[in-house]
């Protein structure tokens, strides 16, 4: 297994992109609430390199 560092910043962008676009399916939008969870969590866990 190597230890090399992978560049998260897409990651991260990802997930606050998704994470705002969650906040407004949750006010405006309700029912497309579960639309923006795959991909909030699928780039927080590739932001913290936990895949």
């Amino acid at each position: 297994m190597s230890n090399e560092k992978r560049n998260t910043k897409k990651y991260w962008a990802l997930c606050i992109i998704s994470g705002i676009a969650l906040a407004y399916f949750t006010v405006f939008l309700p029912e497309a609430f579960w639309l923006g969870l795959p991909t909030f969590f699928g780039g927080m866990a590739m932001a913290m390199d936990w895949v």
